[in-house]
């Protein structure tokens, strides 16, 4: 199916996205989620692993489609991971055993049933070939077309050593087993789960110091906890150097296996102060340690070119009785 036939028809307003890597932080929302500690003793840290592999995503969105009010998003996203061991960072990946790259198309519900374009299914506009991401509004759709990628991606890697997921543990990433993970590394905190004073007196702890663990219960009647603690990367006081570990346990099984997780909560802090960067001379550090900023840099290089993604959707779409210098 090619909807370049479609977007014409709509009359769709098109604008090229020029400041994709732009980072807008959201604001933080004090939710009432119900959580408790469930760490008595003194939290520590402690020697890391030998090995640990974090697994990222990279996206750019090149275009926003604008059909009838509803925005559509043309996004690549790039997922892959990297061993961090000895000190040293190793891609898992190459030319000859690349990253997951896509190229998706987000749709918003409502244009999706328009347009009869199933979710999880794929397109084309002109010459470039897209999978289709449906949701609430394109964005959401996008999100979770990349969650899924990431968790196919951690459970790839379970197996062969502690695995990191950079960003939230959800629903759909796998539960926690000893040794393994996955945990969660979020440094771009908009929802804390505790008050605001709570997280203030975390923004004051010191370099290296890393709060009780903490447990809130992820959705009514669910059997899932999600357990976090919050480390300091940073003499600074406030949110700079502040990220949130967690992981996702069943509740039945919690009870058993809480001591494997503060363990290795510890350990896990104990070498992200060793590969972090206070110096400020590394954009987005310290809150992105330098194994996740190299794998980043390495994602990078499986974009594809901004010209071409462009000039081919323009070909596919252009119409004389709706291009505009404007557009252009």
């Amino acid at each position: 199916m090619d909807v370049a036939n479609l977007i014409r028809e709509f009359n769709a307003r098109i604008t090229m996205i020029k400041y994709q890597e732009e980072i807008l932080p959201e604001d933080v929302k004090f939710g009432s989620s119900p959580c408790w500690f469930v760490e008595e003793e003194e939290p520590f840290v402690s020697e890391g692993p030998e090995k640990i592999i974090f697994v990222d995503s990279r996206r750019r969105r090149f275009t926003s489609i604008e059909v009838e009010g509803y925005v559509l998003l043309l996004t690549q996203i790039v997922t892959g991971a990297v061993l961090l061991e000895n000190e040293r960072c190793k891609p898992l990946f190459s030319p000859d055993e690349p990253p997951i790259v896509k190229l998706v198309l987000g749709v918003p519900d409502v244009i999706a049933k328009r347009w009869n374009i199933p979710n999880g299914g794929r397109v084309s506009i002109g010459n470039l070939s897209c999978d289709v991401a449906v949701g609430p509004t394109a964005k959401d759709a996008t999100d979770s077309y990349m969650q899924e990628i990431e968790r196919r991606t951690v459970e790839r890697f379970l197996q062969d050593g502690l695995v990191v997921k950079d960003g939230a543990i959800n629903f759909t990433t796998p539960t926690f087993q000893v040794d393994r993970g996955p945990l969660g590394l979020v440094k771009n905190i908009h929802m804390p789960y505790v008050d605001a004073e709570k997280f203030r007196a975390f923004g004051l702890m010191k370099k290296g110091q890393r709060s009780r663990c903490f447990a809130t219960q992820l959705a009514e009647g669910e059997e899932l906890l999600k357990v976090m603690s919050y480390l300091k990367l940073s003499d600074t006081p406030g949110l700079r150097g502040l990220v949130r570990i967690e992981a996702v346990v069943e509740r039945d099984w919690f009870a058993g296996s809480k001591k494997h997780i503060f363990e290795l909560f510890g350990k896990l802090c104990g070498t992200l102060v060793k590969v972090s960067d206070d110096s400020g001379l590394i954009p987005r550090t310290p809150e992105d340690t330098l194994p996740v900023v190299f794998l980043e840099k390495y994602l990078d290089r499986y974009f594809y070119n901004e010209t071409y993604v462009r000039c081919a959707f323009i070909e596919a779409v252009k119409s004389p009785k709706n291009l505009s210098r404007e557009t252009l």
